[in-house]
């Protein structure tokens, strides 16, 4: 329970203890043998067991709840007033919220039983069991019963808040370690996505480097041999020439062939528009839907396919991982003498650019393509990767 909970409790308890005190001082005199000692005592264990036992000796928690029930039998057999049904509903709703079942149970039978019990017994040692006695006990048990049901509710509350916040809590540790989890998944990744890199890149430049030694020597030694055969032989020369020239051939086709091999598969066998539709297919579920748009007349040449590949693929990325966008707009189009390229986002944009290692790769890929980027903010209502390239440039392509 929280402080405030216990604290509104706790006065509520003292004021029945208060309550009672006074009504038994003003209504018979002030004896020991009366019901004021058994009071006292009440008072006494619930006080012990409120202040020590629940913090230095809580096995002795529970048995203090039964010795504090034999004592109100007592001051309800010694008391001429009823007033005893008042400390047995504050026992029982202490019982229901401090103790888990059956102990709580157990005292509101032994309560309600001991109560009509001892309540007979008390008017009947007296001389006092009237109609009316008997149904002042009767009312008092019925306002036990009541008692009993709003600590029940009490405690069923307390529980349900208990479990709430242990559930929160359980939530919020794993979402802690989700978050853990993510970082390692995406720090692991980006290790892996670097070494593959480099593992490309080295692969490439051994098999390039390689070609390329062997054309190149075997060109020079033809041209070395050609240059010797010219004053003497003229034929063998060219023929050294011609041979020389066709070693180059072979080597220009040979570092070709290596550079196509940076294509994405897709992009290779598959196209240009098949490879994007592709993209779209791979977020199908996800909630986030691609629109993609050809203008009539904005063919993408051979030579631009590759980069405008890879910022599509690079932006799409940058929307999921920041933007929570919902919809991604792909757009291609003419203007004028430029192949303009859009990819827009209905995400929550961003108010200060930083270009990190995306945003740079982008920009390297277009610079070499011949053309310029642009990152336009458009908070609330998303973000802008336009990439612009001239008709001269493309064509170099």
């Amino acid at each position: 329970m929280d402080k405030k909970t216990v604290l509104i409790l706790t006065l509520a308890k003292y004021g029945v203890y208060i309550a009672v005190l006074w009504v038994t001082v003003g209504s018979q005199p002030l004896d020991l043998k009366g019901p004021l000692l058994p009071l006292l005592l009440v008072f006494m264990v619930d006080n012990v067991r409120s202040f020590f036992l629940e913090r230095r000796a809580r096995h002795l928690f529970k048995p203090s709840l039964f010795l504090q029930l034999i004592f109100i039998y007592l001051f309800i057999l010694l008391d001429s007033s009823t007033i005893g049904s008042v400390l047995l509903v504050v026992l029982i709703a202490e019982s229901q919220i401090a103790c888990p079942r059956p102990v709580g149970d157990y005292i509101f039978f032994l309560s309600i039983g001991g109560y009509f019990g001892l309540g007979l017994a008390g008017f009947y040692w007296r001389n006092a069991l009237t109609i009316n006695n008997l149904a002042l006990i009767f009312i008092n048990s019925l306002f036990l019963f009541f008692g009993y049901g709003i600590s029940y509710l009490a405690r069923r509350q307390i529980e349900e808040k208990e479990r709430a916040e242990n559930t929160l809590k359980e939530l919020e540790r794993s979402q802690r370690e989700l978050d853990e989890a993510y970082q390692k998944l995406l720090k692991n990744s980006k290790e892996r996505e670097q070494l593959a890199v480099i593992e490309e890149r080295n692969r490439l430049a051994r098999e390039i480097h390689d070609t390329l030694a062997h054309t190149l020597t075997t060109v020079i030694i033809s041209l070395e041999a050609g240059k010797k055969l010219m004053s003497r032989d003229t034929d063998r020369a060219l023929a050294e020439f011609e041979k020389s020239q066709e070693q180059a051939r072979r080597g220009l086709h040979e570092v070709r062939r290596s550079v196509r091999e940076l294509r994405p598969h897709e992009l290779e066998t598959l196209g240009f528009d098949a490879a994007l539709k592709g993209l779209s297919r791979e977020l199908h579920g996800s909630g986030v839907k691609i629109d993609y748009f050809l203008e009539e007349g904005a063919a993408v040449p051979k030579g631009l396919e590759l980069p405008f590949y890879r910022v599509i693929q690079e932006s799409i990325t940058n929307s999921l991982r920041h933007s929570g966008a919902g919809r991604i707009t792909v757009t291609i189009k003419r203007k004028r003498n430029a192949l303009i390229l859009e990819i827009e986002d209905d995400g929550k944009g961003c108010q200060e650019i930083i270009e990190g290692y995306g945003f740079k790769g982008i920009r390297e890929r277009v610079a070499e393509a011949g053309g310029r980027v642009e990152f336009v903010n458009q908070s609330p209502h998303g973000f802008l990767v336009k990439v612009e390239v001239e008709g001269d440039a493309y064509d170099q392509h």
